[in-house]
């Protein structure tokens, strides 16, 4: 009977713990958000879309292929950096994610040269990739996934005093 009684102590003192701990975090959390920063984004796309794929069969192959690893809203970074605006933008430049030394380095832009080889297999193009994803080698679905790479097009996000507010984009819900 002591031993039950002991660990229902035990069990009530650990939800009260778990309370505080909570408490504690929050409290943290809400002093910590009154410096906003945005989150990071890239330039507007100034390239034209490519226009070699279909941009519509691209959406669904990307979600198969990419969406498990890819966002697409800045800020919203999974085991790979958010896509929005990577067509024409310099590789490796989102300060909010942690790149490869080789695809910093790299000098790179994502455009149809270079995102062509890179889909087509990752490891080959750049050797110590991050991006860990099976080889693509149909040609006809990397140039459908460029495509649609090249319409993920968004403003930078606003900042106000209280919240961080992500441009309106057709390719979000997409």
């Amino acid at each position: 009977m002591a031993i039950i009684f002991l660990n229902q102590r035990l069990l009530k003192m650990s939800l009260i713990s778990r309370y505080q701990m909570s408490s504690l975090l929050a409290a943290v959390l809400l002093l910590t958000a009154c410096e906003k920063t945005p989150p990071d984004h890239r330039a507007p796309v100034i390239l034209p879309l490519y226009t070699d794929g279909d941009a519509d069969n691209g959406s669904i192959i990307y979600k198969d292929a990419c969406g498990q690893c890819h966002q697409r809203n800045a800020g919203l970074n999974k085991k790979g950096p958010q896509l929005m605006n990577i067509y024409g933008a310099p590789a490796a430049e989102l300060k909010d994610y942690t790149y490869s030394k080789g695809l910093e380095d790299s000098g790179w832009v994502w455009d149809a040269e270079t995102l062509d080889p890179y889909i087509a297999d990752a490891q080959k193009a750049m050797p110590d990739s991050k991006m860990l994803s099976d080889p693509m080698p149909d040609a006809k679905e990397r140039a459908d996934i460029i495509a649609y790479l090249s319409t993920l097009r968004a403003a930078a996000p606003t900042v106000t005093d209280d919240v961080v507010i992500p441009p309106i984009n057709k390719n979000t819900y997409k």
